[in-house]
């Protein structure tokens, strides 16, 4: 599956992140006892910080994206994997949260396209990160809410689909609309 290449890059670097957020969250949850070492809550931080270091910082992750998609001709397939998610959802805030998970990953591959194609490789460089990161978070939301849709149907269980439509309110790399100039950055809110 050579085409899913780039999603092993966008794994390392979503997940990555995500642990050492959520670490950091669980900590300050803990108040002043979360900093002290008995409750063994600072290593877990430490271990969670590893992820980004060890399997990549976030820039040099996005920059292998990059490659990643040379190699594999484009990121058709993450696009299709956003797509089969959306169509086995038929809860409707499932629905909704893979639409954005989809306009989103769109957009962004919008942008990758116009630099792509320009062969601005300066500005794709410089918005890889913001790039992988929105990407990341469009997959992983278009894949919880498949979850979802599995655990509504299969257990009866909302918990998931409760879940996916909290990220997707969140309102995580939602895209303005890009200038129509070629070499505007990647803009982003949130």
């Amino acid at each position: 599956m050579k085409e899913l290449r780039p999603l092993t890059s966008l794994t390392k670097l979503t997940t990555g992140r995500m642990a050492v957020a959520a670490m950091s969250e669980i900590l300050e949850a803990f108040g002043g006892a979360g900093y002290v070492e008995d409750t063994g809550l600072p290593m877990l931080l430490r271990d969670a910080q590893v992820l980004p270091i060890w399997e990549g910082t976030t820039n040099v992750l996005s920059l292998d994206l990059l490659r990643a998609s040379e190699e594999t001709g484009g990121f058709d397939s993450l696009l299709a994997l956003i797509q089969r998610c959306r169509a086995v959802c038929a809860d409707e805030r499932l629905k909704e949260a893979t639409a954005l998970a989809e306009v989103s990953a769109g957009r962004v591959l919008e942008w990758f396209g116009q630099r792509s194609r320009a062969e601005d490789h300066r500005s794709l460089e410089a918005g890889a990160r913001r790039m992988a990161m929105t990407l990341g978070q469009a997959v992983g939301l278009a894949l919880l809410s498949e979850h979802a849709q599995w655990a509504l149907t299969c257990e009866g269980n909302e918990r998931a689909a409760l879940a996916a439509s909290r990220l997707a309110a969140e309102g995580f790399g939602r895209l303005i609309d890009p200038p129509a100039d070629a070499t505007a950055s990647l803009a982003l809110d949130g």
